[in-house]
């Protein structure tokens, strides 16, 4: 029977590594009888790979049950509540493993992870300081510190860290990917691939790996590679949430790029609002090709916006279920919106058939703006300076940095700016007209702000694509780092024609970048 379950673990470990999760996940089931730990806490692994996060809890349970009171069971049980939110249970398991106890710094890096699964970024990174100073030569541990520090925007000490842990694993493909992250976002790109190349070459087909190589590819222009390896980032988001996408759940089969004409087709939106609008660009080559219906599921923020964007498309607003409306449709594919660019290969040529702008805004709210804000016909300048999420810092500028570059005399400046503090309010007020703060859960009212603008001014955020998808002359400043959306130190991006962008100074300061936008934008 050992020697069964040994063969047994050992198949199944050769699938897992050749990346056929789902037969490398019958085998572990297979050698549950002589394993019964062991075979669980990697059945659980991957169950958790192949997005059935209850079977990974139910896996670490039955092991927890079997013994409760081994590291073993603890460390498998506080490692799958996490991923699946249940944060406490988490806790609770990895805390019953003792210090001094071989599993000890494991236990640690996972009560990390359970830390910042539920918002505690700095609590994890104190613990994992003193997890280190006990066992500086654990892995995991400077592993774990590295996701940390990406968490607080640290981007050089993860780096450092991620070296740190190959320095001692050199075969750890987690954090081969991390410095493939990190090197992305502070601009060396060619690096980011290199590792992310590395990386899959050791794993064979990491999903976090292939899906951040994915990221850099495409920042280097090298795309047909990246929208494939784009692909993987369901699988990576089942094993990292904080990597890739969430799969949507349609019993249908994936769309090929097979003729869609007299054929329905569900498109389903993925990531924020501003993925869902650069990845709607490709719908109006899907809508020449006369699909029907075209069904396109798309955060309920979007749903007004697209509706009357899109003429012929039936808008679904994203709830979980989803809209039982989309079953009663004649259906035959699904795509997400994410990977229109693969199977329409809209790369190919340059990206030449995407249109110039695609969204429409309300007109009537349009002109009402503008009547309010210029009614002798100046022009109006849009400006959003700061990203609103507190992990995004590194896309915002300060306002002081852009804003007497903007406002002269002659011009309308508005905020677009959601969430000002009263700083930035005393700072603006001779020289910004200010509004109450827009609806978030209304885009499709911001819209109408955004195209009531001659000019908008914006960071990388909602407004940039908005603004640009409504085909305003928008002007994008932009952090030094590397990003699949922009490319690196370009200057224009196929996606949206009408925006140009501006990055950041390599010494990290805002002035000469501005300089040059302010000269463009004044001849202009």
């Amino acid at each position: 029977m050992v020697s069964k379950s040994v063969d047994s673990l050992q198949e199944a470990e050769r699938l897992a590594a050749s990346g056929n999760t789902k037969a490398a996940l019958a085998q572990f089931r297979a050698a549950i009888d002589g394993a019964p730990i062991t075979a669980r806490a990697r059945a659980a692994d991957m169950a958790l790979e192949l997005g059935e996060a209850d079977q990974a809890f139910v896996l670490a349970e039955e092991a927890w049950r079997i013994a409760p009171n081994a590291p073993e069971a603890l460390l498998l049980m506080g490692r799958i509540a996490w991923r699946v939110g249940a944060i406490d249970d988490s806790l609770s398991c990895l805390d019953r493993i003792r210090r001094g106890d071989p599993l000890w710094p494991l236990a640690q890096a996972e009560r990390a992870e359970a830390l910042m699964a539920g918002n505690k970024p700095v609590e994890a990174y104190n613990d994992l300081r003193f997890a280190l100073r006990t066992d500086p030569r654990e892995p995991a541990l400077w592993l774990t510190l590295g996701h940390v520090l990406m968490s607080l925007d640290r981007l050089d000490e993860a780096e450092d860290a991620y070296r740190n842990t190959t320095d001692l694993d050199p075969d750890s493909v987690r954090a081969l990917a991390g410095i493939a992250d990190v090197c992305l976002k502070l601009g060396r790109a060619d690096e980011a691939v290199a590792a992310g190349e590395k990386a899959l070459q050791i794993s064979g087909n990491d999903p976090v790996a292939r899906t951040i190589l994915a990221q850099a590819l495409l920042a280097i222009g090298r795309d047909g590679e990246g929208w494939a390896g784009y692909e993987a980032r369901f699988d990576a988001n089942n094993i990292d949430p904080r990597i890739g996408a969430k799969r949507r759940d349609f019993d249908l089969p994936q769309w090929d790029g097979n003729p869609l004409k007299d054929k329905g087709l569900l498109v389903w939106g993925e990531g924020s609002p501003a993925d869902e609008i650069r990845f709607a660009a490709s719908l109006p080559q899907i809508i020449r090709e006369a699909p029907n219906p075209l069904v396109l599921e798309c955060d309920a923020r979007m749903q007004a916006l697209f509706e009357r964007s899109f003429n012929g498309v039936k808008v679904v607003g994203r709830t979980s279920p989803p809209d039982d409306s989309i079953s009663k449709e004649q259906i035959h594919w699904q795509s997400p919106i994410g990977s229109l660019a693969l199977r329409t290969k809209v790369y190919e040529n340059g990206y030449e058939s995407l249109a110039r702008a695609y969204l429409e805004a309300d007109q009537a709210k349009v002109m009402s703006w503008r009547d309010r804000w210029s009614p002798s016909g100046e022009r109006i300048i849009g400006l959003s300076w700061r990203h609103p999420d507190p992990g995004s810092a590194r896309r915002s500028i300060p306002l002081e940095a852009v804003l007497d570059a903007v406002a002269i005399p002659g011009r309308v400046v508005v905020s677009l700016q959601r969430g000002m503090t009263p700083e930035e309010r005393e700072m603006a007020a001779d020289k910004l007209l200010l509004e109450p703060d827009p609806d978030p859960a209304d885009v499709d009212a911001m819209a109408a702000r955004v195209a009531a603008c001659d000019v908008v001014v914006t960071i990388d955020a909602l407004v940039a694509h908005l603004s640009s998808a409504l085909g305003i002359d928008t002007r994008i400043l932009l952090d030094n780092g590397a990003d699949a959306r922009w490319g690196v130190g370009k200057a224009r991006t196929p996606w949206y024609p009408t925006a140009r962008l501006y990055w950041q100074d390599h010494d990290g300061t805002w002035k000469r970048t501005v300089e040059r936008m302010k000269a463009a934008l004044d001849g202009g």
